[in-house]
Formats: structure tokens, sequence, C-alpha cells
């Protein structure tokens, strides 16, 4: 058994259907965009006064070991 199917409603249902898909799919990444900027966000970075070597730690810390000479620094402030 067959439903007839006007073509003016089949063809609103697929344009329906891909604005819903490309909404869904603007959402997801711009979620995605929001997590991996905060997880940039908490590196917190240093510069050494000793060597000169600028550097990156994870997690916010107020200081950190030189990886080239061993020299304590204090994060950098901007």
């Amino acid at each position: 058994m067959q439903i007839p199917v006007d073509l003016g409603a089949f063809l609103a249902f697929l344009a329906g259907l891909a604005a819903v898909i490309l909404f869904g799919l603007q959402a997801w990444y711009d979620r995605r965009d929001v997590l991996l900027s905060d997880h940039r966000r908490i590196n917190s970075a240093f510069s050494c006064v000793r060597c000169s070597l600028t550097y990156v730690r994870p997690r916010r810390r107020e200081e950190a070991v030189c990886p080239r000479c061993g020299w304590n620094n204090v994060r950098l402030k901007f």
C-alpha cells in the first residue's frame, strides 16, 4: 500500500531536516570550541629569568621550575 505524498510537503520536510541537522552541528562545534578554549586558558606561561626560556605548564600555578636550567620562576601575568 502506497501513501501519496505531495512533492512540496516532501521538499519542506527535507529542508526542515537539513536545517535541524545544521543547527545541531553548529551547537555541537560551538560547545566543543568552548571546552577547548577553557583547556588552553587554564595553562600558565613562564619566562625564565636565568636562561630566557619561555615555557608553559598545565593548570594554574604561581611558580614552576625551568626545564632547561632548573631555576624557579613566577607565572607571567598579562
